[in-house]
């Protein structure tokens, strides 16, 4: 998922990369479901494969503001195991004063072969962007990620569109998640990353040692899987995304 309130881990010299502006357009984080083919224990939008609430397009389209430029962030849960991801793709590329649409993808339902993820890319069409989680439970379960992230580099840069990498540490955990940050760095990763400690909330509320979010901007708002937007209020965000079936 996409986080616009945890600031940068400052020791790998990495800097917040595409954080929301009180200048730029106004960003809806949509996230579309709470259903997710991994199960991050510590997952700030309480998300799991239990997660059964998918949104709705009506919902979806009455999320978009009603003045003004904006873009949409797609993240969940798992935005692309929704049925009709591409439609939400669809929906908010054809508005005219929507500027950009970012996918917030844990890379799991991407192809992997160079052509397809290739097609895949160019399928969001011409606003669409990336950003991929990377985290020590995401490395775990996909040995592969390392390499998709690599390719997808290539072949956003190739193409003119946005990467960002997400790369998320627990503080106090392994060595502040040194294998993960060791994983971005020999990748030749660092260029499109976020390097950041996870926050105290959601999953993660009873880590006491972690530090309660921070938000790095404003000019966004938040919308759940059932519709119900919020502006950014991220804790109560999380919690009601809690008690989502």
């Amino acid at each position: 998922m996409s986080q616009p309130a945890i600031t940068p881990f400052d020791a790998e010299g990495s800097i917040p990369k595409d954080s929301p502006t009180a200048d730029g357009p106004h960003r809806v984080y949509v996230a579309a479901t709470n259903h997710c083919n991994r199960s991050c224990p510590w997952c700030s939008t309480c998300s799991s494969p239990e997660g059964n609430t998918w949104l709705g397009m009506e919902e979806y389209r009455k999320s978009f503001p009603q003045e003004g430029e904006f873009e949409i962030h797609l993240e969940g849960g798992e935005p692309t195991l929704h049925p009709r991801f591409f439609d939400f793709v669809d929906i908010a590329s054809a508005e005219q004063r929507c500027r950009r649409v970012i996918v917030c993808t844990n890379g799991t339902t991407l192809p992997r072969d160079r052509d397809r993820l290739t097609r895949w890319v160019l399928r969001l069409g011409p606003k669409g962007g990336i950003k991929l989680s990377i985290n020590h439970h995401l490395l775990e379960h996909d040995p592969g990620l390392i390499e998709l992230a690599r390719r997808l580099g290539a072949i956003m840069k190739e193409s003119g569109r946005t990467l960002v990498i997400n790369a998320r540490l627990r503080k106090g955990v392994a060595n502040d998640d040194a294998a993960v940050r060791n994983a971005i760095r020999e990748g030749g990763l660092l260029p499109w990353a976020n390097i950041f400690f996870l926050r105290r909330y959601g999953f993660a509320e009873n880590e006491k040692d972690w530090d309660l979010p921070i938000l790095v901007g404003h000019n966004f708002r938040m919308v759940n899987p059932d519709g119900v937007i919020f502006g950014s209020a991220l804790a109560e965000r999380s919690e009601a995304m809690r008690n989502l079936p």
